[in-house]
């Protein structure tokens, strides 16, 4: 058609000299295996073009484009929405990140005739006395603290390690003067022997030698539970990690005084209506409505309105204003973000979606895709997905391979890659023998506890709706239950600006050792580590320098010096097989494997399993701030291999893989399982239950998380 946008001549990042044709007004995906080139043509070339085009029309601070075509026609302004959440700011809520707190603010005070500044959440006079407007307060967790496997004369707290000697005695001694049986576990001891080692103060003081280091060293003290707060030894505060996020007793998440408390609309006050669900807020707000007279209060609460109904149609129902944005999912954000697009009065806009039927259950998958097709009548619509639903639907499919990375970036036939997806994969699942009861109660958020019961030795699947708790049982509730365990999720690797694949998977060191040994230099002669040697004096060992101020928007160009690698130029002179370590840098995991396969085995054997996990399109030198959340969960899963975890829960293992990528990845899952390793996994993706000994769905009942086994 005449009116369809065209991009031709695509070279963005792996993208070999494509073009494409995407039809207005209806639903375009695109297809292809893990690093083909998905996301550059989608986000960074298509999405860019659009946002590049309408922005630099009258934005001061608009970033030079960074994708690369030939030409391009009939571009429309470009809204991308990723399935990604890199917030850590626990400020940051619902209600303000969509700009909601303001409108319910007016409203409140406009129907109660007060000043708006009455309930703004940046004053402090506002705000609660205990937790200071967060919601939520910081408390020693006793179900983190406590292994209930251990015997109490072995220390069964987790974070009275450092000193263990110490810790050992005196809790036999003190346990010894109140008659307590050091052979039992905690889980055995009566209630009144459990307060007595958590919050108990021994009458007499102990002097203890215990063992240090290269040493023994002696320390005289009383006897002080592990949750009174008072540490037995000296400059040994417990770490954080032990410590739970816990609903404000004084304000009950609601984040006002409690002189707020009094001002009510309809029978709630401003903190019950932020705390209230997107599902039963829309009923007061719709009362509001019929009532109300005053054209711009009306108008405010019906937009209002429309988010909360349009977040309860998208299966959002359960969230609530004053939800932190840092603990939503990828796709429960995306999806918040889809409401405002779904609200905008703008027309003919391009909508980029990143696998919006990620993380849902069979009904909600049939909700959230009608809403889609609903949106391809008024926008143009680009998905990046696998699900057969869209696959169904599109007016255009875009398939990229064959394969990631180098290998990856051209246009296939779509229909053989859809036909080699469809082929049925089979391995053997083993029957569980044994299965671990899991049995808590301990509030964690809105739960108070869990029961399940999981199969030891076995990959276990959890399903269950949006918002049930499935990542709250495997990042809060497993962890106090397990000593050795690992839970993986798709944040970002934590690093630096200098953090690489290479520094990621611990092989940068080797590789330095590599070429340091071959000329007889010290290894910081072939780092780029800032502070190194071998760094980039230019840029400092990041690869790219960056403009702007925290007032301005930043922009960040490859350093021209080092070519983007962070090394010093001088080492481009040393090479091995007539490779530098900047050539190095360049090369991706497979290309790389090849290379050190005379050198170095470690290095080789390493790079054999990042490829297992499909990671082998990825660069040496890639810095970790440009992997997906999909890449993200790889690395980790590859790393708590090397861990002696021996329960792993792992959230969404499965995102942006096509069906043969998915069957590779159970296979390496299964080998871990086939050490001895428990494996949880939580994902809804399509025809994936076979592949797992038990399958449970998650429900919450009565505020308490209980899995039933799904047949």
């Amino acid at each position: 058609m005449r009116n369809d946008i065209i991009v031709e001549g695509i070279e963005t990042n792996n993208l070999k000299d494509i073009s494409v044709k995407i039809e207005k007004k209806a639903i375009n995906l695109i297809i292809g295996p893990s690093g083909s080139g998905k996301s550059s043509l989608a986000y960074d070339t298509i999405a860019q073009i659009g946002q590049h085009e309408f922005l630099s029309m009258f934005a001061d601070d608009v970033s030079e484009p960074t994708y690369k075509v030939k030409a391009f026609y009939n571009m429309v302004a470009a809204v991308p929405i990723k399935q990604s959440n890199f917030n850590n700011n626990l400020r940051s809520t619902i209600g303000t990140y969509f700009g909601m707190n303001r409108n319910i603010g007016f409203v409140f005070a406009a129907l109660l005739g007060m000043n708006e500044d009455v309930f703004v959440l940046n004053k402090e006079s506002n705000l609660c006395d205990k937790c200071h407007g967060l919601g939520y307060v910081s408390l020693l967790d006793e179900h983190r603290i406590i292994d209930y496997n251990i015997a109490i004369g072995k220390n069964p707290f987790r974070c009275w390690n450092k000193y263990r000697d110490f810790y050992v005695q005196i809790i036999n001694e003190y346990s010894s003067d109140c008659g307590i049986d050091t052979n039992k576990t905690f889980r055995e001891l009566c209630n009144t022997e459990k307060k007595k080692l958590l919050y108990g103060e021994s009458e007499k003081k102990y002097s203890i030698r215990y063992k240090k280091t290269n040493s023994f060293s002696r320390r005289t003290t009383k006897y002080y539970g592990v949750l009174t707060g008072k540490p037995l030894m000296t400059n040994h505060a417990i770490g954080k990690n032990f410590y739970s996020e816990c609903e404000c007793p004084c304000c009950n998440g609601k984040k006002y005084s409690k002189e707020h408390e009094q001002y009510k609309v309809y029978g709630v006050s401003i903190g019950d209506f932020m705390t209230m669900p997107f599902s039963e807020v829309s009923k007061i707000l719709l009362r509001m409505v019929d009532e109300i007279n005053d054209s711009r209060l009306a108008f405010t609460v019906k937009n209002i309105n429309r988010f909360a109904r349009k977040a309860t149609d998208l299966n959002l129902g359960h969230l609530f204003f004053h939800r932190a944005i840092p603990t939503l999912s990828g796709g429960e954000l995306q999806r918040l973000r889809m409401v405002q697009v779904f609200n905008t009065q703008l027309t003919d806009l391009l909508i980029v979606l990143d696998e919006p039927l990620s993380g849902l259950s069979g009904n909600e998958k049939e909700f959230v895709y009608k809403n889609v097709v609903d949106l391809s009548k008024k926008h143009t619509v680009i998905v990046v997905d696998h699900s057969e639903k869209f696959i169904e639907e599109s007016s255009t499919i875009i398939a990229l391979g064959e394969q990631g990375g180098s290998a990856g970036g051209f246009l296939i036939d779509c229909n053989r890659f859809l036909e080699e997806q469809r082929l049925n994969e089979i391995i053997s699942v083993p029957i569980c023998k044994r299965e671990i009861s899991v049995e808590i109660s301990n509030r964690v958020y809105q739960y108070s506890g869990v029961n399940l019961e999981i199969a030891e030795n076995c990959m276990n699947l959890i399903t269950g709706y949006s918002g049930v708790g499935k990542s709250t049982l495997l990042r809060e509730y497993f962890p106090q239950f397990f000593e050795k365990y690992t839970y993986i999720n798709q944040k970002p690797l934590l690093g630096n600006r200098n953090s690489s694949v290479a520094t990621i998977l611990d092989i940068f060191g080797r590789i330095s050792d590599v070429f340091a040994k071959k000329f007889s230099k010290d290894k910081k002669f072939f780092s780029n580590l800032t502070g190194n040697e071998g760094m980039c004096p230019v840029c400092k060992g990041a690869g790219y320098i960056e403009y702007g101020n925290d007032r301005n928007m930043t922009t960040k160009l490859e350093c021209q010096e080092c070519e983007g690698t962070g090394f010093n130029k001088e080492l481009k002179k040393y090479k091995i097989a007539d490779k530098s370590i900047f050539d190095i840098w360049k090369m991706t995991i497979s290309e790389a494997r090849c290379y050190f396969l005379p050198l170095d085995k470690k290095i080789v054997d390493i790079f054999e399993k990042t490829s297992l996990v499909m990671l082998g399109h990825l660069r040496v030198g890639q810095p970790t701030s440009t992997l997906s959340g999909g890449e993200n969960i790889r690395i980790k899963i590859l790393k708590a291999s090397k861990t002696i975890a021996k329960v792993l829960g792992i959230d969404e293992p499965f995102k942006g893989l096509s069906q043969r990528e998915i069957f590779r990845m159970v296979n390496y899952l299964d080998g871990l399982r086939a050490e001895g390793r428990t494996i949880v996994v939580i994902d809804h993706t399509d025809n994936i239950s076979r592949y797992f000994s038990k399958n449970i769905m998650l429900e919450n009942k009565n505020g308490r998380l209980v899995g039933y086994e799904n047949s």
